[in-house]
């Protein structure tokens, strides 16, 4: 629970020298950031938002310099509303980079406009530029593209939008010197072909699909060569005039505001069955899988990932054609209760019926009611892409028959009515055991292992114990520290990061402290049971002694300073690693994971300004990241077993 286990319905089953200063200040902040956060104190520091944005500044530079690398471009001094949008198209996945859009994917607007303010204030000075490489005539023919353009091509110059200083404009129009020829290039690739998109009309990419590659080439060149002004502040809006209509110039970004997860409809517009529905459908994160990126809300066509192929989510709204519009009640109740859709097929179990149908009638209704109100949005779903013979839908016969049985949820007269509740909410709306319960060969839930943790197939992620065992589950966590990780993303001893973090912005956050206190109390009374899966590889003594030798260098240099010499930990401030979960997990994907691509704890009300963790797998060796996960899991009592390099190269390839 810790980390992770995005609930996606449900799925199917599926040597080298010592390590720099560098190298260990990079893994110091990573264990920071993998296994907790910094207290409260340390977030009102006057340096909160610097220390906050280690994520960024490992890549481009302190203070947003660029780095050193030729790759990563100076985002300092750049206009406040250039930094703002990009870092939502980075977030909403328009614009595609796997670091970047992995780090922002659960930050808020008003997050990303700090990080974007803070950046654009940031003035360090520039480096001197690289010496070219290209001959004098291509320079010249550069130089003729930035100031004259290609009139016979109807292609502007560049100084015209980029102002005759080449330094940009306010408020959104980025400058093009004083970045890498590398990153020159490589954007300019990415307009000509699709990958980086600006709303209608798309200027950049009209105009790169325009010239030539030796024409852009002699452009990136010259741009490279040129040593930005004593004064490189953009120019005022009002004092440049657009030659071109440009959709990156015209289009308003996304307002600011604290919440990651925004109501799709006005709640005070709805009745108080409606208002039912609409936190129902929250505990369930039903829009996590049934809207897509950049889509509305419950239109469906998000594809669920399976072993056998993704399966499409269906549209929610009350569309007449291609949603809910035609349904009644009882037919949405024979879905969530039977499996059952309105034309009588059985629905694939990607859809978490096997957890809905605990739910009772009224609730069901009350979902029903709330879609209902919702705008209606005519978007046809796209069939299953599922390799046979999981494609043919009459053999879920057969799969129901091992793996379902329809009944609602019924109380326990012995216990309290906070454990009746926790117990609804985690096999009901929930649906817990989609991620944290192993599954057959077949894709149905081992209900022998309930809630044991596993991994979850396709994602790789693995999701620990909701049980009571104390080195793989929260039998080491009191009631409180549960309902602080659901409801904030993080307690003293762990941090959300990936899938769970998407759980925790766009659900958890929202549950109610009594429905919170319930799930803790219902998960501490689950008997101890430790993950059925094996370990992925160990490693041999011969090799496994080196290795722990390397990584308790790296920890009793750059990390014992803050978790202390033997993983205690500083409480409320830096978490044990001691008998730490995530460490003990049979799969170390986790904290492999977060050490190659960062990120940040979700944005919440609660806690609107997380603290990033940065990516380094650009930075650290596989042998590097082996070394110092391989000790942290095998010191002060943790049971995980030795990683070895290969395990971080194939989840660097996954990535």
């Amino acid at each position: 629970m810790q980390m992770l286990f995005k609930p996606l319905g449900v799925y199917w089953v599926a040597t080298s020298p010592q390590p720099s200063l560098v190298t260990m200040q990079f893994i110091f902040a990573t264990l920071v950031f993998v296994l907790g956060l910094s207290s409260p104190a340390f977030a009102n520091s006057p340096n909160a938002m610097k220390e906050r944005l280690q994520a960024c500044t490992s890549c481009h530079g302190a203070e947003g310099r660029a780095s050193s690398e030729g790759y990563y471009p100076r985002i300092a001094g750049k206009p406040e509303g250039y930094l703002y949008r990009q870092l939502i198209a980075f977030r909403d996945g328009s614009r595609k980079h796997v670091a970047m859009n992995a780090i922002v994917q659960n930050l808020s607007n008003d997050y990303l406009l700090q990080m974007a303010r803070y950046f654009a204030q940031q003035n360090p000075p520039y480096p001197a530029p690289a010496k070219s490489t290209v001959t004098a005539a291509e320079l010249e023919l550069g130089k003729q593209i930035v100031f004259k353009g290609k009139p016979e091509k109807k292609v502007p110059a560049c100084v015209a939008c980029h102002s005759q200083t080449l330094t940009g404009v306010e408020p959104a129009t980025p400058g093009l010197l004083g970045l890498p020829r590398d990153y020159l290039n490589a954007q300019m690739g990415r307009w000509g072909n699709g990958q980086r998109k600006a709303a209608h009309p798309d200027c950049m990419a009209d105009i790169v699909r325009q010239l030539e590659p030796a024409e852009l080439n002699a452009a990136s060149a010259w741009l490279a060569a040129q040593a930005v002004p004593s004064n490189p502040k953009p120019a005022a809006a009002l004092s440049v005039r657009f030659p071109i209509e440009c959709g990156t110039h015209t289009r308003d970004a996304a307002q600011p505001t604290n919440n990651v997860s925004p109501d799709p409809i006005d709640l005070a517009l709805l009745n108080a069955q409606e208002k039912r529905g609409a936190y129902l459908a929250r505990l369930g994160n039903c829009a996590g899988c049934h809207t897509p990126a950049n889509s509305p809300a419950y239109s469906g066509g998000r594809a669920i990932e399976t072993p056998y192929g993704p399966v499409y989510s269906s549209n929610l709204t009350p569309a007449m054609q291609t949603g809910l519009g035609s349904w009644s009640s009882d037919d949405f109740y024979k879905a969530m209760h039977h499996g059952i859709s309105k034309n009588g097929h059985y629905l694939y179990p990607a859809f978490p019926f096997t957890n809905y149908t605990r739910m009772n009638r009224e609730d069901v209704d009350a979902i029903f009611v709330f879609l209902k109100k919702l705008p209606a949005v005519e978007k046809p779903t796209p069939s299953p892409e599922l390799t046979f013979p999981f494609n043919q839908r009459r053999l879920l016969a057969v799969w129901r028959t091992l793996y379902f049985k329809p009944g609602e949820q019924t109380p326990e007269p012995t216990r309290s009515a906070s454990w009746n509740r926790g117990a609804y909410l985690v096999k009901g709306p929930g649906h817990c055991s989609a991620c944290h319960t192993p599954r057959t060969t077949l894709g149905g839930s081992n209900a022998r292992f309930d809630l044991s943790g596993g991994t979850i197939p396709v994602l790789n992620w693995f999701a620990p114990a909701l049980n009571s065992d104390r080195q793989h589950g929260v039998g080491n966590w009191s009631e409180s520290e549960i309902v602080s990780y659901l409801k904030k993303g993080q307690n003293t001893r762990a941090a959300s990061y990936g899938p769970m973090a998407e759980v925790v912005a766009h659900s958890l956050q929202f549950y109610t402290n009594e429905d919170l206190q319930a799930i803790a109390t219902y998960l501490k009374s689950l008997p101890a049971q430790a993950p059925t899966e094996k370990a992925s590889t160990g490693l041999a003594t011969r090799t496994l002694t080196p290795m722990l030798e390397r990584g308790a260098n790296v920890y009793s240099n750059a990390c014992a300073n803050c978790h202390g010499q033997q993983g205690e930990g500083v409480p409320n401030t830096y978490p044990a690693l001691r008998n730490n979960s995530n460490l003990n997990a049979p799969n170390p994907a986790n904290v492999i994971r977060m050490v190659l691509n960062g990120g940040f704890a979700p944005s919440i009300i609660e806690n609107p300004y997380p603290h990033g963790m940065p990516p380094y797998r650009t930075a650290l060796s596989d042998v590097e990241i082996a070394a110092v996960v391989t000790f942290v899991r095998q010191s002060w009592g943790n049971v995980g077993t030795g990683v070895a390099p290969a395990e971080i190269n194939m989840l660097r390839s996954l990535d």
